[in-house]
């Protein structure tokens, strides 16, 4: 009988789902997700987390607690690094440990750590002591892991070579994958932009190339990989003349957010000739009132004539 594995469906399970999926479907468990963000999802986050907590943080323990009586193992890594000499917000380093703090009678925790700050061949030990968990052989691991990178690697290709040639407009979406592709935090506003006939451009479709143009532009090295990466989009969307608008995602209680955006807010200032708006996201965000500023974005593109 195989091993029901867990991965809950927030933070960067948007980011690396088509490999950590293939990865253990390879090593014959069976992935159980928690399926989409809902509002009863986020509710019992909501009474789980610290009140300091972020929103995505809030969603992920309403995740951890939607699967807690399905599966044998939760897949929760423990991230500190994902690119040489670089760090993910503190807010993954210790996710293992707030899961099992916040919820009680939970499965077993695959908590490996995935730290490629020095070097990226560390990978490897971490997919192995996964292996080890599960009583899985090298050889079964490693095709295991190989055939993971390139099912990721398929699915951002596939994003980058996502267009609308009929759109009028083309508007950049700036925001962490948790909150963009998370469908109940940004109330499918890609989809609400698309029915709108305007082409969405995310981070995710930029490639590398365009990335380092990007963060070309700044002053200084950052070594937070996800606000680098943000920075570096926004600079690529601001100098890139067929973008004709930018709304940028912020989730509510985001410390590194809150200085990162306001980066970009007074960027945005000094460029003309594009439209550019913020939203902060919270658990009260309006449906509503999101589609009225989303409709009231695209007129003001249309009227000034952009």
């Amino acid at each position: 009988m195989s091993k029901k594995v867990g991965i809950p469906q927030a933070l960067f399970y948007h980011r690396y789902s088509p490999a950590w999926k293939t990865f253990f479907n390879e090593l014959d468990c069976e992935v159980v997700e928690s399926g989409q963000s809902t509002k009863e999802i986020i509710d019992a986050g909501v009474k789980l987390a610290p009140d300091e907590a972020c929103l995505p943080v809030k969603l992920f323990l309403g995740h951890v607690k939607q699967l807690q009586n399905q599966v044998d193992y939760l897949f929760i890594p423990r991230v500190v690094s994902i690119e040489n000499k670089e760090y993910i917000c503190p807010k993954f380093m210790g996710l293992p440990d707030m899961v099992r703090y916040s919820i009680n009678d939970l499965p077993p925790i695959i908590d490996t750590t995935i730290d490629l700050k020095t070097k990226k061949s560390n990978l490897v030990k971490s997919v192995l002591e996964v292996g080890e968990v599960l009583d899985k052989g090298y050889w079964q691991v490693s095709k295991a892991c190989w055939k993971g990178w390139r099912a990721l690697k398929k699915h951002r290709q596939r994003l980058r070579e996502a267009k609308n040639n009929d759109a009028q407009y083309k508007i950049a979406i700036l925001g962490h994958e948790y909150i963009i592709y998370d469908s109940h935090i940004s109330m499918n506003l890609v989809d609400k932009l698309k029915e709108m006939g305007v082409e969405v451009v995310t981070p995710e479709m930029l490639t590398p190339q365009a990335m380092r143009v990007g963060l070309s532009n700044l002053s200084k090295d950052m070594f937070w990989t996800l606000g680098k990466k943000m920075m570096g989009a926004a600079h690529y969307f601001f100098s890139n003349q067929e973008i004709d608008g930018i709304i940028q995602l912020t989730a509510f209680g985001c410390g590194p957010d809150s200085l990162v955006g306001e980066m970009i807010e007074r960027e945005a200032k000094k460029r003309d000739g594009q439209a550019f708006m913020t939203l902060n996201l919270d658990e009260h965000t309006g449906e509503a009132g999101l589609v009225t500023r989303l409709e009231a974005f695209v007129d003001m593109i249309q009227w000034e004539g952009v």
